[in-house]
C-alpha cells in the first residue's frame, strides 16, 4: 500500500505561478502545496528552509502560515502548511477579492493593517519578495474582526542566504523590495496605494 497522499480534484483550493494548493485529505485544517513540474525546484527548497528557520527563531506567526513538513503525494513532493480559515470554517478569501469590492471602510482598514504588517515583518526581520494582494488572505476572526495572513512570497532567492542570519541585511532587503514594488503590487487599487507608505530611510 502506498504512503503517498492522494490529492484529487475535490480537494483543490487554488493555483499560483509555481504551485497548486490542495486541502489535506486527512486534516481539514491543513493544506498541501505541490510544485509545478516545470518550476525550478531550488526556489521551493529555499522557501522551505526559510520557513524552518523562522520557526527555529520562534517568530510570531500571527501574519504567516506555519510550515508542517514535507510529504509525498500522487502529484509529487509537497509541503504542508496550516490552512487559513475564517471563524465559520470556510477558507479565507484573498485581499484582492475584498479590495475588488471597493468598500471605503474596508479600504481604510486595510491600509492601516498593511502598514502594521510591514512593521511586524521589519521588527522580526522577516524577508518577503512579493506582498501583492493575491498572496495575502483576510482571515475573519469574528464579527467585524479580521487579520491579514501572508501565504506566499516570503523568503528570498539568494544562494548565499545572508538575510537568514543577519537582521541588518534582512531589513535592508525588505525595505528595498517594498519601496520599489508596493505601488506596482497595488496599482489596480489606487485608493489603497495612495494611502500606503514607503519604509522610512534608515
Amino acid at each position: 500500500m502506498s504512503d503517498k497522499l492522494l490529492l484529487t480534484p475535490p480537494l483543490f483550493v487554488a493555483e499560483g505561478t509555481d504551485r497548486k494548493c490542495f486541502r489535506h485529505p486527512d486534516d481539514e485544517n491543513r493544506c498541501v502545496k505541490v510544485l509545478h513540474p516545470d518550476t525550478e525546484a531550488g526556489r521551493f527548497w529555499r522557501e522551505i528552509c526559510y520557513y524552518s528557520r523562522l520557526q527555529r527563531r520562534a517568530v510570531d506567526f500571527r501574519h504567516l502560515t506555519p510550515y508542517r513538513g514535507l510529504t509525498e503525494t500522487n502529484l509529487g513532493k509537497a509541503a504542508i502548511f496550516d490552512l487559513v480559515l475564517d471563524d465559520d470554517g470556510r477558507i479565507s478569501r484573498s485581499l484582492a477579492y475584498y479590495l475588488a469590492e471597493n468598500d471605503r471602510r474596508f479600504n481604510d482598514w486595510v491600509v492601516d493593517e498593511i502598514e502594521h504588517l510591514k512593521q511586524n515583518f521589519y521588527d522580526q526581520w522577516i524577508v518577503f519578495h512579493d506582498l501583492n494582494p493575491t498572496n495575502i488572505l483576510v482571515k475573519r476572526l469574528g464579527f467585524d474582526e479580521f487579520r491579514l495572513v501572508v501565504i506566499d512570497g516570503i523568503g528570498h532567492n539568494h544562494f548565499i542566504p545572508l538575510a537568514s542570519y543577519s537582521a541588518a541585511f534582512a531589513r535592508k532587503k525588505l525595505v528595498r523590495v517594498w519601496n520599489r514594488r508596493y505601488r506596482q503590487w497595488y496599482s489596480t487599487f489606487p485608493v489603497v496605494v495612495r494611502g500606503l507608505k514607503p519604509y522610512p530611510a534608515s
